[in-house]
């Protein structure tokens, strides 16, 4: 009888948590119950924003497993990327490049210049020494015997032949083109012979006064010098004194030039 009434009692405090929680779900019920029929709209208005987030955390959980979960193309989109970078970057120093070398040709001006503005096309070795092929030709209204200029209006040569898109041009210094010039402030004259490369040759008499460091001008409208006496040869036996002239811009470096009348 001992162990009998143990076990019931046993049984009786293992229940006895039994009767509050019945009755808690038996009023969640019945709220939940007169809700739905006087309400029905609360239960959706509330669980609403639950479902919106529950959503959002699905989207980004599946957005950040495929962004992690390939490595194979984020490595191709990220060489993707530095190779676009990579090809801005060499177009941007092409266009400061172009920059700078018109700067150099017609300065910082912003009203109309004169002349005809060309690029060099072909230039020595591929087009015979002391010659250029410019990209501008009779369409735009180049015409043989225009004089061409560099950077600072320094003169390079005359137009020799056009074509409707194209002109080639012969420069000054083409061997045994001769210019009719002048040197040194007496304004000595001088008769230029092309000695190829740039470079001239000329005559002058040795009382003339000519010395290293004068500047060669050429008849025009332009006031900057073709070139450099760069030496002097005064050989007694000879009447005239032997004048070599270095160009005063290398014809060969300039991308752009200018053609006048």
């Amino acid at each position: 009888m001992k162990t009998q009434f143990s076990r019931r009692r046993n049984f009786v405090i293992g229940r006895s948590w039994m009767g509050p929680l019945s009755l808690s779900l038996i009023g969640i019920a019945m709220l939940f119950f007169i809700v739905r029929v006087f309400a029905p709209g609360v239960i959706a208005f509330v669980a609403t924003p639950l479902w919106s987030v529950g959503t959002t955390l699905s989207a980004s959980a599946y957005t950040a497993g495929s962004f992690f979960g390939n490595p194979a193309a984020l490595t191709k989109e990220r060489d993707q990327l530095l190779s676009e970078n990579a090809a801005l970057r060499t177009e941007q120093l092409g266009l400061y490049a172009q920059v700078q070398d018109l700067t150099k040709l017609i300065g910082t001006r912003t009203e109309p210049g004169e002349g005809i503005l060309a690029q060099v096309v072909v230039r020595p070795p591929v087009s015979p020494y002391d010659t250029f092929v410019l990209d501008q030709g009779s369409d735009v209204g180049v015409q043989p015997e225009m004089r061409v200029f560099g950077p600072g209006g320094v003169p390079l040569g005359t137009v020799e032949s056009v074509t409707g898109s194209s002109a080639r041009v012969l420069l000054y210094s083409a061997p045994g083109r001769e210019t009719e010039s002048w040197v040194g402030e007496e304004r000595l004259a001088l008769s230029l012979i092309g000695k190829g490369s740039g470079a001239f040759t000329a005559t002058a008499a040795r009382e003339a006064g000519v010395k290293e460091g004068d500047f060669v001008y050429t008849a025009g409208p332009s006031f900057a010098p073709i070139g450099v006496v760069v030496s002097v040869q005064n050989d007694p036996s000879l009447p005239r004194a032997g004048v070599g002239i270095r160009p005063y811009f290398n014809p060969f470096s300039t991308p752009w030039v200018t053609i006048e009348p």
